[in-house]
């Protein structure tokens, strides 16, 4: 059995002032982890049972408490746009030059886009932070349907005045004979 012991960064006051002062409960339980350890000399064990974690995390939280000072402890916000290279602003404002080209019936595709936003940031983005750049505003693929390019539309026209409406496919016949019973 490990013997864990505090380093006295803060006093009892302090921690105890920490403790209350929390705004989660999971950084509620890592003070009072160290709050109990300090003052009240339980072993890990007991003070894991007492507040609900694993034994394992409150070896964990003791040695970042030691080891990093009382700032270890904080929790930082969890999810969120943390690796965003343009803000959100930046974003639509790269998206509305670019859309200027996509009004004028240009096909805006991930590849310039990729080069644009290089150009701007000054450092390379990978082909997927365009893709994503553009899902993240709500655009979408929208295509013309195709057409073949040497397509004559009086020639289409005059088809599809001419033809009939429904089609049927060719009986086969069978050569067989057919014998009388």
């Amino acid at each position: 059995m490990r013997k864990a012991v505090i380093v006295s960064h803060l006093s009892p006051e302090e921690l105890k002032e920490r403790m209350l002062a929390s705004k989660s409960r999971e950084q509620f339980q890592r003070w009072q982890i160290i709050f109990i350890m300090d003052t009240h000399k339980y072993r890990a064990e007991e003070a894991a049972e007492l507040v609900g974690v694993s034994q394992g995390t409150v070896y964990q939280w003791i040695h970042l408490y030691n080891h990093k000072g009382p700032d270890a402890l904080m929790l930082g916000g969890r999810g969120g746009r943390t690796g965003g290279l343009f803000t959100w602003e930046g974003e639509e404002t790269l998206l509305a030059e670019i859309g200027e080209k996509a009004m004028q019936g240009l096909v805006v595709i991930a590849h310039p886009i990729r080069e644009y936003a290089e150009r701007k940031l000054g450092r390379a983005v990978s082909k997927d932070y365009a893709y994503d750049l553009l899902h993240r505003h709500g655009w979408r693929k929208v295509s013309p349907r195709p057409q073949h390019p040497k397509a004559k539309g009086e020639h289409q026209e005059e088809f599809k005045k001419n033809s009939p409406s429904s089609w049927r496919p060719l009986l086969k016949v069978s050569h067989k004979k057919i014998h009388d019973r």
